[in-house]
């Protein structure tokens, strides 16, 4: 991913009235929805800018570039999706199996659908797709976002009396049908096809949890 490093022209009046987190969040939510839609190497900065109703030197001045655009979006998705994870744990209770359904219910409820923005399946993932680079900072972000779910699935898991190889090989295999199930979704552009993923998740754990 290249990052932009010129300054941009300033033919278009700077925000100076404005408080600066409330451009950073515009900027930040015309990424979310420019990035998610259109892709991240198809959005130019000149049309994030136009999306974000600012000039390109508003936008580097509070991300430094694309790449660091890039960096925080993917950084707000993630925090988005670990508040929302969150809450839906707390409605799951302490049923091992309906916690782990939590993730998938996560997976397939896309944070905001408005401006017309279809399901296009996970963010993050969508993000690494472009990457060509192994060591790209953003691929590292997206792969601990994904070790994250694996690893607070094995917990719920090792919490529920599952021996720890047990555990760990079915937290992978959890991983691997959510992420499967949100693909197909985004793919058909429907989240519901990703809630298919709760049927092969009850077939896959309820075994093991109801002993």
């Amino acid at each position: 991913m290249t990052a932009a490093t010129t300054d941009a022209p300033r033919s278009r009046s700077d925000e100076a009235l404005a408080e600066p987190g409330t451009v950073r969040e515009r900027i930040l939510s015309a990424a979310e929805r420019c990035f998610y839609r259109q892709g991240i190497t198809a959005t130019g900065v000149d049309g994030l800018a136009e999306e974000a109703a600012v000039s390109k030197r508003t936008l580097y001045n509070h991300f430094g570039s694309k790449e660091g655009l890039v960096s925080a979006y993917l950084a707000a998705r993630e925090e988005r999706w670990q508040r929302r994870l969150a809450e839906l744990l707390e409605e799951a209770g302490e049923d091992p199996l309906e916690r782990v359904l939590a993730y998938a219910r996560g997976y397939a409820r896309l944070p905001a659908q408005q401006d017309g923005v279809d399901f296009r399946g996970c963010a993050l993932v969508n993000a690494a797709a472009e990457l060509a680079d192994g060591d790209d900072p953003v691929l590292v972000t997206v792969q601990q976002s994904l070790v994250n779910v694996q690893r607070g699935v094995r917990q719920i898991l090792l919490d529920a009396g599952l021996g720890d190889p047990l555990a760990r090989r079915l937290a992978g295999q959890v991983l691997i049908v959510l992420e499967g199930a949100v693909a197909v979704g985004g793919i058909h552009r429907d989240r519901a096809r990703a809630l298919e993923a709760l049927d092969l998740l009850r077939d896959l754990l309820g075994p093991h949890l109801s002993r």
